[in-house]
Order: C-alpha cells, then sequence, then structure tokens
C-alpha cells in the first residue's frame, strides 16, 4: 500500500507524534549527523523486515543500532578497553563499533542473523532527543534506495522513499554529509573498515587501527559492498578534465570559461565542506541527465580519504570509470 509520505518540521508536537509512531512499529526518516536514516525500534522484527523491504536491502547486510548514551551501547555488546576507550573518545559522534552482541532482545534480523552487532551513539540532538524519549534503542540504515547516493536532507529522502514511509522529521542538512567511520573490534586485530569524519590518524592517537582491505565472506557492517553510494548516472572519478556532454564535479575554483554543467565541492578545496557537499552535489548532477559525471581527483589524506572511499564505490563497474 502505497502510503502518503510528510515532511514534518522540528518541533515538540511532531517529535511527541514521532516518538509514538516508533514505539508503535513504524519506520520514520531521521535526521543524523551523518546522513538521514531511515529509523525502526530494534526489537521489533515486523519493523526490521519493513527497513529491509523499503530500502530493497540485502538481509545479508546488518543493520547499525543507535543509542541514546554509551552506557547502553557498551551494556549490549562484548566489550573490552577498546571500546571503552573509542566509545569515551568519540561518543556521541561519527564513530560506529562492531563487537560480539550480548543482549538476546535485540532482532535477529537486525544483525542479519549473525552474532555480532554494530552500534554507535549519535551526536544530532534531534535524533538524541527522540532516542531519550522513546527509551529504546533504533536501527537506521541510510534513508535511500539501497546502494544509492545517501540522502542529506529530509528533501532526499522524500526523494528516495516517498509513498513507503509516512513521516520525515525535517533536521536541515545532514552536518558531515559522509556515514560514520566503522571499526571492528570482533578479533584481536583493531580494524577500521569504513572510512569516515574520524580518519586513520585520529584513530590511532587512542588506540592501533589496520585499515588495510581484506576480501570478505560476509558483511559485518553496511557500506562494504564494491559497488554503493551510485548515481542513476554513470561516474568517472579522478578526471583531469570533463569531456563532452560530461557534468563536472570540481575541487576547487570551476574555471571562468567553462560552458557545461558544473558543481565545485570546495571552491577553497576543503575537505570537510567537500564532504558535506558530495551527495548533494552527485544528487543534483544526477537529475541533469548528462551522458555522465566526472569528479575531479581529491586529495587522499584526512577526510579526503573517505570522500574517495565514497566516490570509488559510486564509480564501481566491472571496469571502473577513472581518469
Amino acid at each position: 500500500m502505497k502510503l502518503k509520505t510528510i515532511i514534518k518540521k522540528n518541533n515538540s508536537k511532531n517529535i511527541k507524534e514521532v516518538v509514538a509512531r516508533l514505539k508503535a512499529g513504524e519506520v520514520i526518516g531521521l535526521p543524523t549527523e551523518t546522513v538521514y536514516g531511515l529509523a525502526g525500534r530494534y526489537d521489533n522484527k515486523n519493523t526490521i523486515e519493513n527497513i529491509y523491504k523499503i530500502k530493497n536491502r540485502p538481509k545479508s547486510n546488518p543493520l547499525i543500532i543507535h543509542y541514546s548514551n554509551i552506557n547502553d551501547a557498551l551494556n549490549d555488546i562484548h566489550i573490552d578497553s577498546r571500546a571503552r576507550d573509542l566509545a569515551n573518545k568519540y561518543w556521541p559522534g561519527p564513530l560506529t563499533l562492531v563487537a560480539k552482541v550480548k543482549n538476546k532482545s535485540i532482532c535477529k534480523s537486525a544483525l542479519s542473523k549473525m552474532n555480532t552487532i554494530a552500534v554507535r551513539v549519535p551526536s544530532n540532538i534531534i535524533f538524541l532527543n527522540i532516542l531519550s524519549k522513546l527509551k529504546i534503542p533504533l536501527a537506521a540504515p541510510s534513508a535511500n534506495r539501497y546502494g544509492k547516493i545517501s540522502p542529506t536532507s529530509a528533501n532526499d529522502v522524500y526523494e528516495e522513499l516517498n509513498g513507503k514511509i509516512s513521516i520525515i522529521l525535517d533536521g536541515g542538512h545532514s552536518l558531515i554529509g559522509l556515514e560514520s567511520t566503522v571499526i571492528d573490534l570482533t578479533g584481536k586485530k583493531t580494524k577500521l573498515i569504513r572510512h569516515g569524519a574520524i580518519n586513520k590518524t585520529e584513530l590511532n592517537s587512542i588506540i592501533p587501527v589496520n585499515d588495510k582491505k581484506e576480501k570478505l565472506k560476509v558483511f559485518i557492517s553496511p557500506g562494504l559492498s564494491n559497488s554503493h553510494y551510485k548515481p542513476d548516472t554513470s561516474l568517472r572519478i579522478n578526471a583531469l578534465r570533463p569531456k563532452k556532454n560530461e557534468a563536472w564535479l570540481a575541487f576547487g575554483a570551476i574555471p571562468k570559461n567553462f560552458k557545461g554543467i558544473a558543481l565545485t565541492l570546495s571552491e577553497k578545496k576543503c575537505l570537510k565542506e567537500s564532504a558535506k557537499n558530495l551527495y548533494k552535489m552527485l544528487r543534483y548532477l544526477d537529475k541533469k541527465k548528462c551522458s555522465g559525471i566526472a569528479v575531479q581527483k581529491i586529495p587522499k589524506f584526512g577526510l579526503g580519504i573517505a570522500i574517495n572511499d565514497r566516490l570509488k564505490r559510486a564509480a564501481f563497474s566491472d571496469r571502473t570509470n577513472v581518469k
């Protein structure tokens, strides 16, 4: 059944309604500091199955569970000093920890029936307010069709999921614009398995992490498939210049004599600004019906590592679109 999808303002009346609907098992579009999430209670099988159905997400791909506070998140996993140190440093914030699950009440479908769980405490005030009032953790993958561009505004969610959910709560544009950094704590070695706003150098100041890419037999976290975050338009990365009829996504100033369709992630070459603009601009250029989108080369340090990770997956095909 097609639902009437409404974008609602962030106010006390609408927060109360959202909390009631979430408690009843409904799935709601909510803002986070990373990207917008498709949220539902973590202990309700029907709710979790509905999240997978709405996104057309493979059931073998587990969901991140979001908590209102550090203690509740750590109580649901088997922890060691690594988990405590990372949580105390980066929560609330854009860090996800993957560990062995301890809480048996969590819906097994949300964990893809594995014995591991991905957990985080978001820093977005709206999401934290809802979690605190609800008193139940929420599963919340990105609020988009599986494998497509992640949403960073309420309007993005509407474009993706109109008719599939009833409410999208408007929290403005996502502060960071990229998904959370993911750390795997399930083994003796600490692995950085998805790059995000918290980079390897920062993490290494707390605990040594390894980001060497390994071939995975199963996904223990979202965002690990080779093809992900994709526009419908063909994407070419590390480009020196656009080809005929290609849109141009620049890093730095756009030449004054440029006659085609072009946007810049950051005229000042700021990686933080580029991350915040990435999905928004890819989504805009995707609507322009060009032959392709060419993305200028972006430095591979700091936040640029996460940006390049998303672009590589977005451009993935049997023959990767580069240069």
